[in-house]
Formats: C-alpha cells, sequence, structure tokens
C-alpha cells in the first residue's frame, strides 16, 4: 500500500469591488451601520436627498468571500460648463479596519474606474477618523490622498454619551447649562416634537430669520419638505419646536442613524432669547433619544481651534456646556484622478467661495476651514 502525502491547499479568495444596485434601503443602511462610526450622511435615504438637489449617488463595496469589507456612498455633481464632474463621499468610506491597505486599493480600484467613467476630477472624502489618528493619516497619504484647508463638514464636535441615567447626564452638565435648562421650564418654555408638514414650515419661517440675522444661507423650503418624506417619515429623524405663550420661537432637525442622533439644523428667534428655548430644545432631545435606545448625541459643527472672538465661539460655549467628549477629525482630504482640470476647477470654486463670503459676510475667511 502506497503512502500518499497530505497535501494542504491553501484556497486564496479574491478580492473585488462592484457596484451596489440594490434600491433595498435597509439592506444598504445595515452594511453601513455593521462599520464603525457609521454616519447619517452615508444613509441610503441621505444619497435620495440629495439625488434631489443635483447630486447623484453611486455605492460601491468591497467583497471578499461573501463578506463585505467596505462600502462607499459617493455622491457625484457634474461641473458646470465643462464636461467633468466631482466625488464626494461625506463621512466616508465605512470599512471594518480603516487601515486595511488590501482593501483600500480594491476600493480605490472601483473608485478610479467609476471616475473614468464619470469624468470625474477627484474624490473628496472627510470620514470620521480622528485627528490624533496617525496611522490612518499615513495610509491616506500613501494612497496619494492631500489634505485641504476647505471642509463641507465640520471636522470638530461634542459627542454626548447617553449611556448615563437622565440624572447624571444633567448633573454633567456645566453649570449655567443646568441653570439655564431649569430657567426655561420656570418661564414656561413648551418643546413639542412635530413632524408634520406643519413641523417643517414653523421650523423654516424661524430659520430664514436665523439666517438673516447671522449671514447665513439656507436651502429652499423644499428641500426640509423632502428631508421629512425621505427620512423623517422612516422613523430615522424629527422635528422639535420650542414654543413660549403659544408662540413659536425656536427649533431643531435631528437625525437617527445605528446607536446615534445628530442635530444638524437649528433656528431662534431674537425673540425671548433670554428664556433659553435652545437649552429646553436640546434637553427635550437627549430625553427622546435616550428612551429610544440610542447610546450617543453628536452635537455636530464646533470650531477645530476654538477661541474668542472666533466667529463660532458662542456656539462652542453653548454646545460645551452639555459636557460631551471634545473630537476633532483629520478633515477633508482629496484625491485627485485630472490633476489639470482639478487645480482649475477645484481653485476657481473655492475662489468663488471667497468672494460669495466677502460680499454676503464682509469677509473671505470660513469658520469651517481650520
Amino acid at each position: 500500500m502506497l503512502n500518499h502525502p497530505i497535501i494542504s491547499v491553501k484556497i486564496a479568495h479574491t478580492m473585488l469591488w462592484k457596484l451596489y444596485s440594490d434600491s433595498d434601503a435597509q439592506r444598504w443602511n445595515d452594511l453601513i451601520t455593521g462599520f464603525p462610526n457609521a454616519s447619517i450622511l452615508e444613509s441610503y435615504e441621505w444619497g435620495e436627498l440629495k439625488r434631489s438637489s443635483g447630486w447623484e449617488p453611486i455605492r460601491l463595496v468591497v467583497e471578499d468571500a461573501g463578506e463585505i469589507k467596505a462600502a462607499i456612498s459617493i455622491l457625484k455633481r457634474k461641473t458646470p460648463y465643462f464636461n467633468k464632474s466631482i466625488f464626494y463621499a461625506p463621512r466616508g468610506p465605512g470599512m471594518a479596519d480603516f487601515k486595511d491597505e488590501t482593501v483600500w486599493e480594491e476600493l480605490l480600484k472601483g473608485v478610479k474606474e467609476q471616475a473614468q467613467f464619470h469624468h470625474a476630477m477627484a474624490l473628496k472624502i472627510d470620514p470620521f477618523v480622528q485627528e490624533k489618528d496617525v496611522g490612518a493619516t499615513i495610509v491616506l497619504k500613501k494612497h496619494g490622498f492631500h489634505f485641504v484647508r476647505s471642509q463641507i463638514q465640520p471636522r470638530a464636535t461634542f459627542i454626548l454619551d447617553l449611556s448615563k441615567d437622565l440624572d447624571a447626564l444633567l448633573a454633567s452638565f456645566e453649570e449655567k447649562t443646568r441653570y439655564n435648562i431649569r430657567l426655561a421650564e420656570r418661564k414656561g418654555v413648551e418643546v413639542r416634537e412635530n413632524p408634520s408638514e406643519e413641523g417643517v414650515k414653523i421650523f423654516y419661517n424661524i430659520y430664514e430669520e436665523t439666517a438673516k440675522r447671522d449671514k447665513f444661507t439656507v436651502h429652499p423650503l423644499s428641500y426640509y419638505q423632502r428631508i421629512r418624506e425621505l427620512i423623517i417619515e422612516k422613523g430615522m429623524g424629527g422635528i422639535f419646536i420650542a414654543y413660549y405663550q403659544g408662540e413659536p420661537i425656536a427649533g431643531v432637525y435631528i437625525f437617527c442613524f445605528g446607536d446615534t442622533v445628530w442635530y444638524m439644523y437649528g433656528a431662534s428667534s431674537a425673540k425671548y432669547r433670554n428664556i433659553m428655548p435652545n437649552h429646553a430644545l436640546h434637553w427635550q432631545v437627549i430625553q427622546w433619544a435616550k428612551e429610544r435606545g440610542y447610546k450617543k448625541y453628536d452635537l455636530w459643527g464646533i470650531p477645530a481651534h476654538p477661541h474668542e472672538g472666533h466667529p463660532l465661539w458662542g456656539v462652542y460655549r453653548f454646545k460645551k456646556g452639555f459636557n460631551g467628549e471634545e473630537v476633532r477629525l483629520i478633515g477633508m482630504c482629496d484625491l485627485p484622478f485630472n490633476t489639470f482640470w482639478y487645480n482649475l476647477i477645484d481653485k476657481g470654486i473655492a475662489s468663488y467661495r471667497a468672494m460669495h463670503s466677502l460680499i454676503t459676510k464682509g469677509k473671505i475667511s470660513d469658520s469651517l476651514g481650520e
């Protein structure tokens, strides 16, 4: 009887990228929330929201032996006058391991192929990666990304840990914040959730006043109505309005995805600001989020390098009062595919934004560009 040696055969699994064409929103969202730090901006619904304002969502995944290793929701926008486009993946990509270079190579292979097809000049990303994560920065630079000053999403935020009970949370706030929450209650400020069409209009009326006072631009009413249809009606967000003596005086839009609630749009009337309706609003949202089992409340944008005199200093002080963890991210980084067109158009857009800021605000500086 012949003795045959046992031969060990290692089957190599091929990692492949592919376009995600499934229209099942929940399936995509389940994929994204399976990765660390999943953002509402990566959700299927957010891509569809942006589609309604001129962007085209392109969704890619990287798969290895049936397991999804990465997913990216790219928003494509055509540039005016040129047969070119820009790719932007807000808070993406979602990856099990952000430093996995093999996954990056396959992901970028797919992105570059799509860029060629869509005449994209560059991919812009602003992933939820902390500034202190040197390893992630090294990987990005190795694959051709470079960091830019101009930001689309804020680089820094405060995130509240909602795992504490309500009494412990309230006790953790700065003394002035606790005082203002109680003051609003004593003065009779009432906060109501109103996810209806009426709620959108009430919020927008106050938001327009806020934008005019603080000199920033807002989307048209139809955009916020679309948010309600695509996101809030699916239970992925809410509209909260603060009232005083029956009059609406402040409001917020919030979004929910995975284990996190985000505060993204806020409005307040100049009238009755001294009775602290904004404190009442956020305290109500915190209670609402805890009741539904969310673990984190992201207060959204603050200056990356706050200091007195900064245009967002007041925003920073307000949000700091809730005593969340201050998180600073690596910020926007670009991967150019066509250096000539990227330099020509991207710099042109930056110059336009600077001029627009100068005309509307009297300054060139960008509060988020830090």
